[in-house]
């Protein structure tokens, strides 16, 4: 081999190597898109779990036992668990659901990364803003926001937010 075919071949390697460090580059960054994505999808699954399992329960404490609130005045003024009231299983309302904190690492054969999951339950009046800031006083709607993070959502910068408003309606 002359020095004109050492030096095209060189070339060639340079160039295969080039190819070859882009194409791994480019497979990481989809394996870490793809795995970013799965973890998303599950801090949504988390978070919707959560705010359906608030929705099955009764709109107000004063309202947990069938009895009806047809002034304002009838529904709590704290939002929170009650007294007696430590765990999910224990929540009987929605507001119980306010101030609540969990975390998926106390069973890691459920879940295959670590997220913790809080929520705030307030009174909302969609009269005054469109984007239903909380308000100081009672209304017939409370809205829940479910915050999901973990270091696995953009190694932890990222927080998955769920929002839903629970109105109550009652018939005369």
């Amino acid at each position: 081999m002359n020095t004109g075919q050492m030096m095209i071949t060189m070339a060639a390697m340079m160039l295969l190597s080039t190819v070859i460090l882009n194409v791994n580059k480019n497979a990481l960054n989809s394996t870490k898109g793809m795995a970013e994505s799965k973890y998303q999808i599950l801090a949504v699954s988390l978070g919707t779990a959560l705010i359906e399992e608030a929705f099955s329960k009764a709109f107000d404490a004063n309202t947990a036992d069938g009895q009806i609130a047809d002034n304002l005045s009838d529904l709590s003024s704290s939002l929170g668990p009650g007294s007696g009231e430590y765990t999910k299983s224990d929540f009987n309302d929605f507001d119980d659901f306010n101030g609540y904190v969990d975390s998926t690492s106390s069973d890691p054969t459920l879940i295959s990364a670590d997220f913790v999951i809080s929520s705030n339950v307030y009174y909302v009046d969609p009269n005054l803003s469109q984007s239903l800031d909380p308000v100081s006083y009672r209304t017939w709607h409370k809205k829940i926001d479910v915050f999901i993070t973990s270091k696995f959502l953009d190694d932890g910068k990222d927080t998955v937010k769920l929002s839903k408003v629970y109105s109550h309606y009652y018939f005369r």
